[in-house]
């Protein structure tokens, strides 16, 4: 099997402020997201999903560099599928795109994130709830 290329690893990954303070709540152990990027990862396949995007606001936080896509290659994988479905073969020739593309679907699907976890005592079983299929 072919090693996977991380074309994205010096760019760094960015979420609004608001929502980064949320979710930077609920990551770590007995909460719904172990590390900050899983949150931006559902968040960004969500905005897939729902084909909604959002542009990143002024006010916006790096929470982490692309350098943390090679922990899990298929992300990486899947990063150019997407890419490649919304915008065609050319955009794969330009990573800082790429990553803009799948930013702006995570940022709708932070505000749905945020909104789902704010409030919430139990915020896993609200999360586990909220993704219940028949909801999607």
């Amino acid at each position: 099997m072919a090693d996977i290329i991380n074309r994205y690893a010096p760019i760094d990954l960015y979420m609004p402020e608001d929502s980064h303070r949320v979710i930077r709540e609920h990551v770590g152990h007995g909460q719904p997201f172990p590390r900050q990027v899983d949150a931006w990862w559902i968040a960004f396949c969500l905005g897939v999903r729902h084909k909604e995007k959002r542009p990143m606001p002024e006010r916006r936080t790096k929470f982490m560099e692309g350098t943390i896509l090679s922990s899990d290659p298929w992300r990486i994988v899947h990063l150019e599928l997407v890419a490649l479905g919304l915008h065609g073969e050319e955009i794969l020739t330009r990573p800082r795109e790429v990553v803009q593309v799948a930013t702006e679907h995570a940022n709708y699907g932070l505000e749905v994130l945020v909104n789902a976890l704010t409030g919430q005592n139990e915020p896993t079983l609200a999360l586990m709830n909220f993704f219940d299929m028949t909801r999607l």
